[in-house]
């Protein structure tokens, strides 16, 4: 039995349509913490993501989506148990920014990190210590110092933006994630800098890589997951070529998008021909297909792509 840790919270809609895309039934309701999967040898826990490195480092499951972040975190504040975990595949979902912000009404003139450390981490006589409010005080440790800036950090139980927001803010500046950054915009911070991107990756007990009894199963769902991502955006095409002199000016039109098409012989005469392209090109393809003799084109989605 493989344990699969799944995220709850904002991670969660696309973890769960990524399962769904290669092939598994999922139900569950918002209050049940082990969803059921159509797979006898998978099951399914259901918690916040910044506890699954904790857990599979300690052997109590198999494998985990997260985001870079948080490993990166976990690992930076427990470097021996991190390297009991394997980084297996960037799933590509949910990428967004870690940043370091400022109230622009507080620090009107604060634009970067150099400005930071002139004007806001200098000792001053009988000033405070510089605050600064995250939820990833090991990568934000790692951070002040490569600016050699020190300050006092602090983990907030709420939202981190709120702790900059006049007229009295709990700290100097945050360093929080952002997607859109539309959040920080509508209180009036600014981003100053850039400490990392981030997205989901897929993550496992590196013990269980070594258990015979559940590396292959482990290595069957790497490549599930990993087909799905290949065909992300993609889609096939087919298309009649009915006029034998037609054929070479479509096999022209599709070299520019693929190597090898797939051509078969019509009964009656004429050519079936077949490719995978990426969705971005059918705008440019498709008018050219028609314009040069084919017809009866089709396209569908593409889920999976192997190989």
């Amino acid at each position: 039995m493989i344990k699969f840790y799944v995220p709850d919270g904002h991670l969660e809609p696309k973890t769960l349509a990524l399962f769904e895309r290669i092939g598994y039934q999922l139900a569950f309701n918002d209050r049940a913490y082990s969803p059921s999967i159509d797979d006898p040898e998978l099951e399914l826990k259901r918690l916040r993501p910044q506890d699954f490195p904790y857990l599979l480092a300690m052997d109590k499951g198999d494998l985990g989506i997260v985001g870079l972040d948080i490993l990166t975190e976990f690992r930076l504040e427990e470097p021996e148990m991190g390297q009991g975990l394997k980084e297996l595949l960037d799933l590509g979902v949910h990428s967004d920014r870690l940043v370091v912000a400022i109230s622009e009404q507080v620090y009107p003139r604060v634009l970067n990190m150099d400005d930071v450390k002139e004007s806001i981490a200098r000792p001053l006589a009988g000033k405070r210590n510089m605050v600064v409010a995250t939820e990833y005080p090991a990568i934000t440790r790692e951070h002040l110092k490569k600016h050699g800036i020190e300050a006092q950090i602090r983990q907030p139980a709420g939202k981190t933006e709120a702790w900059i927001v006049p007229p009295y803010p709990e700290a100097d500046l945050i360093v929080d994630t952002v997607e859109t950054g539309r959040t920080l915009l509508a209180n009036r911070c600014r981003v100053i800098d850039e400490v990392m991107t981030s997205s989901a990756r897929l993550i496992a007990n590196a013990h269980s890589l070594e258990d015979s009894s559940k590396k292959e199963k482990i290595a069957e769902i790497v490549d599930l997951f990993q087909s799905a991502l290949k065909a992300d955006g993609m889609v096939n095409v087919y298309m009649d070529v009915m006029n034998p002199e037609d054929l070479e000016p479509v096999l022209n039109v599709l070299s520019e998008y693929v190597q090898a098409p797939t051509i078969s012989d019509l009964r009656g005469g004429g050519y079936d021909v077949f490719v995978v392209i990426h969705e971005r090109d059918l705008k440019f393809i498709l008018p050219k297909l028609r314009k040069h003799g084919a017809s009866a084109i089709v396209v569908s989605e593409v889920r999976m792509l192997f190989g």
